[in-house]
């Protein structure tokens, strides 16, 4: 735990340290306990000797950071239930796996901290594990459902025992002194240790015990300088809540990337820079075992909630060229706005490099980019770390094919829409569709699939019916583009494209 709190050079970030290297003191084993905003001092408690001494401010910071989230059902008290939010939970847990006393887990929430918990306990550790969230897929908050169904796929390839949908009634204790948690509508699910994943909620009862404004969401509300409603106090990290910087509107991310943000904003402004806090965009990056998975800006389902024209592209992707050894591929999926083409937001999932693309697709955000913009985005080209043409170019490619008309359907729309009405047309070479077949299923009936490989339907267009809807489908969308054009070149009206290929249905 120790190198958590390190420089990169190896130094503890102690008392000392701050005084020395940093030049100002820092008072440790001591809590605030209230602000006297009309004095302009806080009443400071000695948790060792019980003192409490009087200090006096000209600016004051408020960094209280988040609490976790009381359970919204009942739980017996128990040493073996725990929250995941601090280092002495990650220590008291480490000890009993170590020692071999945990052979089964329980997950109570599928966010961030509760999707990375399940890959430490079920990879490190080789425990069983059980993952429970209320909502119907993982990271509910972060990805669309179609994308979300990548990290559920993950999960039960590694045999974690999934119950999305799911509501705890409670936790209580059985005769050998263990958690037991009750779910509505399934068997009681006896465990050695479960983890209460469900969130944190903003620290602010010393803003609020003395009277600084509370925003929408509970964090404490700031200006664009991290300011209070009382200018001498300025707030930082997880207290506070944050404007999107495209929908406008407050929301809470706890962040460290955008904690350590704060302080320098509200560093340069004390220090009379005054640089402001643009507002946040939401880019989280998580490993779930070996997928990874992103996202940045609004999701399609935000967007529209937010009175936007939203509309999205699905592709699958090489993060470097196929012929590349170390090449791995992502699934990724691109919100824009359909009335000006404006960038809305990117989620990604895959084993490929996918942090690269997060982050230039904030940047583009940033700046209010449009379609046209990404394919005017030069990024750079070697086969080692890319292709000549970047996913994000090919995603703009296809965002302007839909703008004009073509249909670009999402993976579970095509898995799910599999009446005997519909032409699914595999446009692979006919080895490549037999050796990696689509998983195109209902009630576990197969569906028929006509292969006709691309270079060839110019030449077999008579063996298709002008009358049915045909969903075009190959390895990761970029040939099924092609069969796109060929076939509404010589006129066919019902086609759907099927976005990310095979690879986004895998």
């Amino acid at each position: 735990m120790q190198e958590l709190t390190t420089t990169s050079y190896g130094v503890v970030r102690d008392a000392d340290f701050f005084d020395k290297a940093k030049g100002f003191k820092a008072i440790t084993g001591a809590e605030v306990i209230s602000i006297d905003r009309e004095n302009k001092s806080i009443q400071i408690k000695m948790l060792k000797t019980g003192e409490t001494i009087e200090r006096f401010y000209n600016k004051l910071v408020i960094a209280t950071g988040a609490t976790p989230k009381n359970p919204p059902f009942p739980v017996t008290e128990n040493p073996a239930v725990r929250t995941f939010t601090r280092p002495d939970d990650a220590v008291n847990f480490r000890k009993l796996a170590e020692t071999g006393q945990i052979g089964n887990a329980v997950i109570i929430g599928g966010g961030f901290i509760g999707c990375e918990l399940m890959g430490a306990c079920a990879e490190l550790w080789g425990i069983e594990t059980t993952l429970i969230e209320a909502e119907n897929q993982l990271l509910p908050f972060a990805m669309d459902p179609e994308m979300a169904v990548i990290a559920r796929r993950e999960a039960r390839r590694n045999n974690i025992n999934l119950l999305t949908g799911a509501r705890v009634e409670k936790i209580d204790t059985d005769t050998d002194g263990n958690p037991t948690v009750h779910v509505q509508g399934h068997e009681p699910i006896k465990t050695d240790y479960a983890f209460l994943c469900l969130g944190v909620h903003p620290n602010v009862s010393l803003a609020e015990h003395c009277g600084l404004d509370i925003g929408k969401t509970g964090g404490i509300k700031v200006n664009e300088f991290m300011q209070t409603s009382d200018s001498d106090i300025y707030a930082g990290g997880d207290c506070v809540e944050s404007t999107h910087q495209l929908s406008g509107k407050e929301f809470y991310i706890p962040m460290g990337s955008l904690a350590n943000r704060h302080g320098r904003v509200i560093a340069e402004h004390i220090a009379g820079v005054g640089r402001p806090f643009p507002g946040a965009l939401g880019a989280v990056l998580i490993k779930i075992f070996e997928m990874n998975i992103g996202s940045v800006g609004l999701s399609e389902t935000t967007a529209l909630k937010n009175d936007i024209n939203a509309m999205a592209v699905w592709g699958s992707f090489p993060d470097k060229p196929d012929y590349y050894p170390e090449s791995s591929t992502f699934t990724l999926k691109m919100i824009f706005d359909k009335d000006n083409g404006h960038l809305l937001g990117l989620q990604a999932a895959g084993k490929g490099d996918i942090c690269r693309r997060i982050d230039s697709f904030s940047v583009h955000l940033q700046y209010k980019a449009t379609i046209d913009n990404l394919l005017d985005f030069e990024h750079g080209y070697s086969p080692p770390y890319s292709e000549a043409l970047d996913p994000l170019h090919h995603l703009a490619g296809m965002a302007k094919a839909k703008l004009e008309g073509y249909e670009i359907a999402n993976p579970e729309e095509i898995r799910n829409y599999l009446e005997d009405s519909i032409i699914r047309l595999d446009v692979r070479e006919t080895d490549e569709a037999n050796a990696e077949p689509a998983p195109l299923k209902s009630n576990g009936e197969t569906f028929p699939i006509k292969t006709i490989p691309l270079k060839e339907l110019t030449n077999r267009l008579d063996e298709l019916d002008r009358n049915k809807e045909i969903h075009i489908i190959c390895k990761r969308g970029v040939r099924s583009y092609q069969a796109a054009r060929i076939l509404k070149s010589a006129g066919f009206e019902r086609i759907k494209i099927l976005g990310g290929g095979v690879q986004a249905l895998l």
